[in-house]
């Protein structure tokens, strides 16, 4: 019988919540606090760990790598193709209203927009996680290697994803495999000891939570840097803090998860989690018209950190609500291909 973890149903969640609040966030003034916008950024380390759990846990007892890849085509792929061009669009139309448009310049514009392997900004993320699962053959030999290589290999891509850095634009396929497998590996390695951490879940939390306050507070204070860090591959250019702070999160997040499983079911999180790689694909869009109708008002308030951090909240909860109401109405006008239109 497949055995349900209720608490990364949870933080599947949360993990979507993060990632759009780190895209919502409102900083007109530029008065946000350093240590908030870094709390916020770098959410899809958590999707990414989340994946690596369930790659152990569900589909490699049962693995067939075919299989396994026409799923994911079926139900990633399609949708980001589908929300893809239904973003490019009006971005076309637009492009068709200007004075002076050629042929030419039109078909200019189209390459460009699409040179980098996406066009809504985290729709970078796919390419990337098609290339993960087409390794999978390479992760399959990492659960089966000793419990000593395991650990070694990822202690390895940890201090090679500190120097590497995520790449420029996010549109570097192999720089993004190369940074973000320590997340994978990490999310497998959960999946196998499960127990084990499980028993252990009080300290882990607490050596967790102290490695969030630690990173955060070298970011911020110590060699403050914004956000995530981006740079070529090969050019040297410090240490990514931004890399343990996330890292440490996932099981500080794991572990909230975990007590939402004591209490009375939240059948609201669990309906965002059910709708994540939807909201993941659609909440560009409507965050965009979120902001280009919010951030006008704003401006004119001259906000100081408190109205900053609740329009930032408030375009987390609209553009979540927006992105979770576009995808219903697709499942219920499409319900035997809403999962190839939106990812749910």
């Amino acid at each position: 019988m497949k055995q349900r973890y209720l608490e990364f149903d949870y933080l599947r969640g949360i993990a979507i919540l993060v990632i759009i609040l780190g895209h919502a966030v409102v900083n007109v003034g530029g008065n946000l606090p350093l240590a908030l916008q870094n709390l916020f950024a770098g959410g899809t380390a958590v999707f990414v760990f989340i994946s690596g759990f369930f790659f152990h846990s569900v589909f490699y007892r049962r693995f067939e790598y075919g299989d396994f890849m026409r799923k994911k085509i079926q139900n990633v792929f399609y949708p980001f193709i589908v929300i893809s061009l239904v973003a490019l669009l009006p971005m076309m139309l637009a492009w068709l209203g200007k004075p002076g448009m050629t042929v030419a310049k039109f078909l200019e514009n189209i390459y460009w927009q699409v040179n980098d392997g996406y066009i809504l900004y985290p729709h970078w993320y796919i390419p990337y996680v098609m290339a993960l699962f087409a390794l999978s053959p390479l992760y399959i030999l990492f659960i089966r290697a000793s419990a000593l290589a395991r650990l070694l290999l990822l202690l390895e891509f940890a201090l090679i994803a500190m120097l590497v850095h995520r790449p420029l634009g996010n549109a570097n396929v192999l720089q993004s495999l190369v940074y973000f497998t320590p997340y994978y590996l990490a999310g497998i390695l959960y999946s196998i000891h499960f127990a084990v951490l499980n028993r252990h879940h009080r300290l882990l939390f607490a050596v967790s939570l102290l490695g969030v306050s630690l990173f955060l507070v070298l970011q911020t204070l110590v060699f403050p840097h914004l956000a995530n860090y981006h740079k070529a591959a090969l050019i040297y250019d410090g240490v990514d803090l931004m890399f343990w702070q996330k890292l440490f999160l996932c099981v500080v997040l794991l572990e909230f998860s975990s007590w939402l499983t004591t209490r009375p079911e939240n059948r609201l999180l669990l309906q965002v989690s059910a709708a994540s790689f939807a909201l993941f694909f659609i909440h560009p869009m409507v965050l965009t018209e979120v902001h280009n109708l919010l951030l006008p008002w704003l401006k004119t308030l001259h906000p100081g950190v408190l109205l900053n951090l609740a329009a930032t909240l408030l375009s987390l909860g609209l553009a979540t609500a927006g992105s979770f109401a576009v995808a219903w109405l697709v499942k219920q006008t499409w319900p035997r291909h809403s999962r190839m239109l939106t990812g749910w």
